[in-house]
């Protein structure tokens, strides 16, 4: 009796140790850690942009991440060479880091942005309105229960389904939502916009196998070409194919202020703006290829064709602002398919001649004839359509809108439902 006592008198002081180095090594840290997130918290200490005396632009902390700065280095580019002001970068700050989208809006922002792609109304301070959804996109909010009687159409997109220079409900998704919806009660059309800037077919793969996939869409409209054909330093390639374990670590750590807070103070040493002053190989940028080489577009529009059709989801292409060459992919695809290819900005020049000719869309037109004047016009003509020849302004929105309901939805609407 006496012998077992002595060994547990003797067992407790070891016990006492391993708890006691438990603390020091574990718990002293987590609770150095909870107290730091604690008071960064309750001082509100900025931990989402950064400056520093090397760099006098203040950049935002998910762009720090050379993937995506080389999404942002046009705009940045311009700043420096004083083609644009500072404040022209500020949309920039509505954005964060996501997991294998990389970036996305901030969930629930929602505000009047700088318009920075048409230097008219840059000059005139002419603002837009956007809104973002709580999973970061600028669109509604999606009901968890779907409607029996709702048909549901997500579009995916850069720049040019997001609606870039233009307020949210005078793009083409809400204009078309609101076209389908009129005078007919057998079926809600529910339309959400899902386009981001600088979004390509690697980031329409990731969003559909890790967000649009649950939300039970009917219909996706992919729109991409513009950003898959930029060129970019090919070691940024490689960051983008990250394994799935090491997002789900970068969002996990993401969440705390604490870690945001140590990565702003490394990035604060060392100028981001040095590869994009020198992003070509002849300045010593490095090797550049596409962001998207044809190849991968074409399979990346195959995977998600196909991913589509195994869940029972039809399937459109939109070109938007797209390169010739992989307009012609995008085609090819879709004809390999079975799927519709629309070329939009064919859309867009084919209504030209009636706008000029003071026939259709008159008040839009007399809109952009004040803000340009005829001379320039003349000479541009895309510019009646699209804010930079590139991005649709508010007249090309409601084109695109009457377009896209006349061929894909006007015989649609004209049979009655199966149920």
């Amino acid at each position: 009796m006496k012998d077992r006592e002595k060994t547990m008198v003797n067992k407790r002081p070891l016990r006492v140790k391993i708890l006691g180095y438990a603390f020091l090594i574990v718990g002293l840290p987590l609770l150095f850690f909870a107290l730091t997130e604690l008071v960064i918290r309750v001082a509100g200490i900025n931990t989402e942009v950064v400056k520093s005396d090397r760099f006098e632009v203040g950049v935002p902390l998910w762009a720090m991440d050379q993937a995506n700065l080389a999404v942002a280095r046009d705009v940045y580019r311009q700043v420096l060479d004083n083609a644009l002001p500072v404040d022209s970068v500020e949309w920039l700050n509505h954005f964060e880091e996501a997991p294998y989208v990389h970036y996305r809006m901030k969930p629930k922002f929602s505000g009047y942005v700088t318009n920075t792609v048409n230097r008219r109304e840059l000059e005139k301070g002419i603002k837009v309105y956007w809104e973002s959804n709580s999973l970061g996109y600028r669109t509604g909010e999606i009901p968890r229960r779907k409607d029996p009687s709702s048909f549901r159409i997500f579009f995916l997109g850069d720049s040019t389904t997001f609606g870039w220079g233009v307020d949210q409900d005078e793009r083409f998704t809400e204009i078309l939502g609101a076209r389908l919806n009129a005078d007919q009660n057998t079926v809600s059309y529910e339309i959400y916009n899902f386009g981001i800037p600088g979004y390509t077919t690697h980031h329409a793969r990731m969003l559909y196998d890790h967000v649009i996939r649950r939300l039970q869409p009917d219909m996706i409209v992919y729109t991409f070409g513009a950003n898959d054909s930029r060129m970019v330093p090919a070691d940024i390639k490689k960051m983008l194919r990250q394994s799935a374990f090491i997002e789900g670590l970068k969002d996990m750590m993401g969440r705390f202020r604490t870690y945001r807070l140590l990565r702003k103070m490394v990035f604060s040493l060392y100028d981001p703006f040095e590869k994009v002053r020198k992003h070509s190989a002849a300045e010593g940028g490095g090797e550049e290829e596409a962001f998207v080489t044809l190849w991968e577009y074409q399979q990346n529009l195959e995977y998600l064709i196909r991913s589509g059709e195994k869940n029972g989801v039809e399937t459109v292409l939109l070109a938007l602002c797209c390169p010739l060459d992989y307009l012609s992919k995008m085609s090819a695809v879709g004809g390999r398919e079975g799927v519709p290819a629309v070329d939009g900005m064919h859309i867009l020049l084919q209504e030209l001649p009636c706008i000029q000719a003071g026939e259709c869309y008159t008040e839009l037109a007399a809109y952009y004839r004040d803000l340009y004047g005829s001379e320039l016009l003349e000479n541009r003509r895309l510019l009646y359509v699209t804010s930079d020849t590139c991005h649709p302004n508010r007249l090309g929105h409601r084109i695109l809108a009457e377009a896209i309901f006349t061929r894909l939805f006007e015989e649609r609407l004209s049979v009655p439902p199966a149920y």
